[in-house]
């Protein structure tokens, strides 16, 4: 927990925000979340729920209380689902997740879907949408058609952003920061490409100039 602090301090005021994953919350709870919120910036609360409505809207329940910016859930878990999470959320925006960036269709033929993945990925944004939620989680990817097919309805939170001399791990559908955001990306998730960089604001200033150049690339 200290490293943690310790790299929430040296990066907080280069970012937008502070995301908060499964490991963490298991590890750390809610008096982790609350020692990061110390530092001021917004928290995304990537705890990806799903479960039976009742269940979910219980859990998040237990943590809307913490004031997070955002809270992750599965659109899969489907609309009653959806529909319990949003009764309950307050001033927290809620983000359903479409389609793990780590799958791809041949992971989608695997459970019987044979449909492109941007097509599955559509369908979800549309049962979310539909559900009130705030916004989805889609590839970089999918995130133009999603735009162009929902406007400024959601908010478009695209992880598996990787430079172009990075890794892609396990991450299976990615693009770069600039990218991203000239297709349509509300808000970038940036993991290991900083904290596992040797010179973490060193990255976050090339992943700022890697999106100016974008930008700047289309006017």
């Amino acid at each position: 927990l200290e490293k943690t602090l310790n790299f929430t301090q040296e990066i907080s005021k280069e970012i937008g925000g502070v995301k908060l994953g499964l490991e963490f919350f298991l590890k750390y709870g809610i008096d982790g979340v609350q020692k990061i919120k110390k530092f001021g910036v917004p928290i995304f609360l990537d705890l990806k729920l799903n479960d039976i409505p009742n269940t979910v809207k219980k859990a998040a329940q237990n943590v809307i209380n913490l004031n997070p910016e955002f809270l992750t859930v599965h659109i899969s878990g489907g609309k009653n689902m959806l529909k319990e999470l949003v009764k309950v959320k307050s001033k927290t925006k809620i983000i359903g997740v479409t389609m793990l960036t780590s799958l791809d269709k041949n992971d989608l033929k695997s459970f019987g879907i044979n449909i492109s993945e941007s097509a599955f990925v559509e369908k979800l944004t549309k049962v979310g949408f539909e559900s009130g939620v705030d916004g989805v989680v889609s590839s970089p990817l999918e995130v133009k058609q999603l735009k162009e097919k929902f406007g400024k309805k959601l908010i478009f939170v695209t992880p598996g952003i990787r430079m172009s001399s990075d890794n892609s791990n396990d991450q299976k559908r990615v693009s770069t920061p600039g990218k991203a955001i000239s297709d349509g990306s509300s808000l970038l998730v940036i993991g290991r490409s900083i904290t596992s960089s040797i010179n973490p604001l060193n990255s976050i200033n090339k992943i700022i100039a890697n999106i100016r150049t974008e930008i700047e690339s289309k006017n």
